[in-house]
């Protein structure tokens, strides 16, 4: 019953917030074909088809930036086999033999004229020294009479340190063979295994992963590459196999052969998303993930990406989660696995898309997510309808979540397609750290449904290895948060209300000084707790770091943990919240020399700038006692503000400012 009131209190709390545009998603649509991502300490690599093999890099996975092409003049020795060919196609990236290497293909369209190598790098990141692509040649080729294509390049080291590569199109289907890791070509004496095979109907783009102990293999199927009045014939899409060992044996769900035609599809053609295939399953930091692309209807059939969660089974099979629109803890009801469910389009959806027409006994939405952190949650359920045939006050959703199915009531909106901001339910729930599985169907009579977000409740902890992503930040082999100097973890979604004191702690290993600092909303954002870190740590077990106390906080915020002058890589634990500690400042005014100091705190007007003596909480009002922003610190600043009367509280010291 406890558990019921807090989970009621921070219900009604959430639901009289409006939430920043940025809580909504944000397409970023990058052009792409045939993509393949890395993930390296400071970000995502990218490579696609048919631009020389241009790098693209992210910090994020979300906002790109084009490097240099990897081969601005094309290597002469594939013309050999090739001699018609338009463009590099097809890279797969990899860390292997101590180096990055990007394979690659050249090849004409339709025909089996097609080559494979690969070029090294000592690093991937362009900043760093050692970046650079060396071109090392040919791996293997093929010429028009045989019965298998050189393209497609997809490798894999498995749990027995072997490298291989499996590639291939069409024709006799997808095949594999050992590399000698020490050279990247193929190993003396390896043979070649058929591993896929449609009986000449499409099979491309394989692509390799291990899971639990099993390999799996991700194809391409059927038709791609149709635009514009042909858009329709573009029949690509996604499918998966699994085996026991890389080399073979593959299977689908229901257990047919891949071998005889067998194939789990995963992605097929949904809304204005034509062909999403193509892809690259890839390690990331706290994930596994897929990146595809996608032809856009609305924008006559370009080609742009999309980077996925591979989500997983009970029983270790893959699904793929919807793409990464810019938040990690929520999904858009229209990028779910639909059944029977129409998507339609409105200016006021999140990411102007949603599901309408959830009508029939059998419509089904499933999303797929992945979740950082183990416990309690708000889903934060943004629907809207507007009448009932009976003159009832709503409708209903029926939702599982892994397994159990609760009716949700939907009251009346008053509007289709409109999503008020006051349109949403709070569904409580416990949550699985990893995959988690979210169905939606049909309850009483209609409503339409545009986004989930699954909202962290937080009493006293946050487990530091629960972050959603970041940078310069790992998981080492017992499960823990490793962070390095400059990097940053990100908390998304937390219900700070549930926070049970003001007081802060940080559990650290391996300490050699700097600071940590939790910040809001962004990695540059306001702190609002700062821990400064003992400069010789115990590397064998925890130590609670006391930090500075918490500025009262409000309603839904992302964390950012980050850090400073870090002497090494340093472990962390758990953030822990409890009794705040007495640690009031006292302002030195006579520290200061500069004009418009008063009781300790400067106002620098010109630069529209508030200084502090010392670092401490923080509060601005504006002159009707309203909290404008809060936070820890020195400096607040004010150059969003409009002109006016403001007040800075600080400690026991307040002083009015006229901007």
């Amino acid at each position: 019953m406890k558990r019921f009131n807090v989970v009621f209190v921070l219900s009604a709390l959430l639901a009289g917030q409006a939430f920043a545009a940025d809580w909504y998603a944000k397409e970023h649509r990058w052009a792409g074909h045939d993509p393949d991502i890395i993930r390296y300490e400071d970000g995502y690599a990218l490579a696609t088809t048919d631009n020389h093999m241009l790098m693209q890099f992210s910090e994020d996975a979300l906002n790109w930036e084009n490097g240099e092409q990897a081969m601005p003049k094309f290597s002469q020795w594939l013309y050999k086999y090739a001699p018609n060919m338009i463009d590099i196609w097809a890279p797969d990236i990899h860390y292997v033999g101590g180096e990055y290497r990007m394979y690659y293909c050249g090849s004409e369209m339709g025909i089996r004229s097609s080559g494979m190598g690969f070029m090294s790098s000592k690093e991937i990141d362009p900043t760093k020294p050692g970046y650079g692509w060396t071109d090392q040649g040919e791996v293997i080729h093929t010429v028009k009479s045989d019965a298998y294509n050189a393209i497609d390049a997809a490798v894999l080291k498995d749990l027995d340190g072997k490298v291989w590569m499996a590639f291939g199109s069409w024709g006799t289907g997808i095949h594999i063979l050992e590399l000698d890791e020490s050279t990247g070509k193929v190993k003396n004496g390896a043979k070649m295994k058929n591993i896929a095979n449609r009986g000449g109907a499409g099979v491309e783009g394989a692509s390799l992963i291990e899971h639990n102990g099993k390999y799996f293999l991700f194809t391409a199927w059927d038709n791609c590459c149709k635009k514009g009045a042909d858009l329709e014939n573009n029949s690509y899409k996604t499918t998966v196999g699994r085996s026991n060992r890389i080399d073979g044996g593959y299977v689908d769900r229901s257990g047919k052969a891949l071998l005889d035609g067998g194939g789990t599809i995963l992605l097929n053609r949904y809304g204005r998303y034509y062909g999403p295939a193509g892809g690259e399953a890839f390690e990331d930091i706290n994930r596994q993930r897929f990146v595809n692309h996608y032809y856009d209807k609305n924008d006559g059939g370009n080609s742009y990406i999309q980077v996925r969660d591979i989500v997983w089974s009970e029983d270790n099979w893959p699904e793929l989660g919807q793409p990464f629109l810019g938040r990690y803890l929520s999904a858009e009801a229209e990028h779910g696995i639909l059944t029977h469910v129409d998507i339609s389009s409105s200016s006021k959806a999140s990411n102007g898309e949603f599901c309408a027409y959830i009508n029939y006994d059998d419509s089904k939405i499933r999303l797929p997510m992945i979740i950082p952190q183990a416990g309690d949650y708000l889903i934060r359920y943004r629907y809207d309808n507007n009448w009932t045939e009976d003159g009832a006050n709503g409708s209903s959703h029926f939702v599982d979540i892994n397994g159990k199915t609760r009716e949700v009531q939907l009251p009346l909106t008053g509007a289709w397609s409109e999503f008020p901001e006051k349109s949403v339910v709070y569904i409580p729930t416990k949550l699985k750290r990893g995959s988690n599985f979210i169905e939606i169907t049909k309850g009483k009579h209609y409503a339409e449904l545009d986004r989930l977000d699954f909202l962290r409740i937080i009493r006293d902890t946050i487990p530091a290895n629960g972050f959603d992503n970041g940078i310069r930040v790992r998981l080492t082999d017992k499960d823990e948060l490793a962070i390095k100097d400059g990097g940053y973890a990100i908390f998304e979604n937390v219900i700070t209300d549930s926070i049970v004191g003001l007081g802060v702690s940080v559990q650290v290993k391996n300490a050699a000084g700097g600071t940590l600092s939790l910040r809001k909303e962004n990695k540059k954002g306001n702190v609002i707790s700062k821990c400064e870190l003992p400069t010789a740590g115990d590397a064998s077990k925890w130590t609670d770091v006391k930090c500075s106390n918490l500025p009262k906080l409000q309603g839904v915020q992302d964390f950012y943990l980050t850090a400073e002058g870090l002497g090494g890589e340093t472990l962390i634990g758990n953030i822990k919240f409890g009794e705040a500690a007495d640690t009031s400042v006292a302002i030195r005014g006579e520290s200061f020399a500069r004009l418009g100091a008063k009781n300790g705190i400067i106002f620098d007007r010109p630069n529209a700038l508030v200084l502090l003596s010392e670092e401490s909480s923080w509060l601005l009002f504006d002159m009707n006692g309203v909290i404008l922003n809060r936070g820890y610190g020195r400096e607040i600043h004010l150059n969003s503000l409009p002109r006016g009367v403001y007040l800075v509280r600080s400690g026991n010291r307040e002083f009015r400012i006229t901007k």
